[in-house]
């Protein structure tokens, strides 16, 4: 055995697990706006539709407690990453904003986490058609309760996301985490092709949900609140069927792509 080997431990297998359960929802969702586009189905692009929508059938709860389980893991192992730094990214300011960055990644799967319990467990008002009435009721009793500064905060946060994320595309900084050199060539280009696209759709929507937060906090209006499924009816409503379409196929890819990064995750560079 060897000392890579050695060193595998169980917090080594969270973000594979996490990983699967993520390609599977994004890819999911990407499907179901296609379906919507297309009339075949009225909404549900979202991450919690997407689990009420499986909540209806016996082999739709296990795979929201596969799901579960496997955004679990990831959470786990991005707040691991954050604080034992495997990647070296170090304690100087350009290190402290990444290992920032990796924390704030984890907001969309908290959600997730929190939606798939509510729904198993019987206590949510999530919509199987995407309408985002849990999303706004939370942002009214935040508006209602403290005033206008978290609702903004959490768009904040949202933005600030999206760039991330946008930029962890572009630059390819999922390089480090994904070993793909033992791969062919081919497989290469197609893992690049579906982090570039993929990073790039769910930076689009995290900021459109994002600036809707802010638009909300700041006119005390939760009702501009979104989610995903309707971020996604503002590009096909507001930019256009084309982008809306393109947007929808670049989620599924980048449910493509998590699979992949699954296959092919290094937890620590070597």
């Amino acid at each position: 055995m060897n000392y890579a080997q050695k060193k595998r431990t169980v917090v080594h297998w969270l973000p594979v697990y996490g990983c699967m359960a993520t390609g599977v929802m994004y890819a999911g969702i990407g499907v179901v706006a296609l379906l919507s586009f297309f009339k075949l189905r009225n909404g549900g692009a979202d991450e919690g539709s997407l689990l009420a929508i499986l909540n209806d059938y016996t082999i739709g709860k296990i795979f929201i407690g596969l799901i579960l389980l496997g955004t679990v893991c990831y959470i786990i192992w991005r707040f691991y990453e954050a604080i034992t730094d495997p990647y070296g990214y170090k304690n100087g300011v350009k290190g402290i904003v990444k290992r920032t960055g990796i924390a704030l990644s984890t907001v969309a799967d908290i959600f997730i986490v929190y939606s798939a319990i509510r729904i198993l467990l019987g206590a949510s008002h999530i919509q199987p058609d995407g309408q985002p009435v849990e999303e706004r009721e939370m942002a009214q009793q935040l508006l209602q309760s403290y005033g206008s500064w978290p609702v903004i905060g959490l768009g904040v946060v949202y933005v600030v996301t999206a760039v991330v994320q946008l930029l962890y595309g572009i630059m390819q900084g999922y390089r480090e985490r994904v070993d793909i050199e033992r791969f062919s060539s081919q497989f290469r280009h197609v893992v690049h092709f579906l982090a570039w696209v993929g990073y790039a759709a769910r930076g689009i929507i995290l900021g459109i949900i994002g600036f809707f937060l802010l638009k909300a906090g700041v006119g005390d209006n939760a009702r501009y609140v979104v989610n995903t499924d309707k971020a996604f009816d503002f590009i096909g409503d507001d930019v256009g069927h084309v982008w809306f379409i393109v947007v929808a196929v670049a989620t599924f890819c980048y449910g493509l792509f998590m699979f992949a990064q699954g296959v092919a995750y290094d937890t620590d560079r070597d």
